[in-house]
């Protein structure tokens, strides 16, 4: 019998840090011109690392939803089909 997968450990807000750092270091965007935290600055590296997680956790929520197969979206226009289906008087 094979091992069922399990899912990976939820990373630490370090880990998370680094990866953003890293991201934004490869974009070139120079995060260290930051204040460390200052709550009258526009953005200080502590909320700016908060936001990030925030996204990068919720991404992965969303990324673990399942969609019903059986659902289906509604949509703005009617089916083409319903020109020859719907009762013309």
């Amino acid at each position: 019998m094979t091992p069922r997968p399990r899912p990976p450990r939820e990373p630490t807000d370090e880990e998370l840090d680094r990866y953003i750092l890293t991201r934004y270091a490869l974009l070139g965007i120079d995060v260290s011109v930051l204040p460390e935290a200052d709550a009258e600055a526009p953005m200080d590296l502590e909320r700016l690392l908060a936001n990030g997680r925030r996204i990068l956790r919720q991404d992965a929520e969303a990324a673990a939803f399942e969609i019903d197969p059986q659902f289906h979206l509604p949509v703005p226009h009617p089916a083409p089909f319903t020109a020859w289906t719907e009762d013309v008087r």
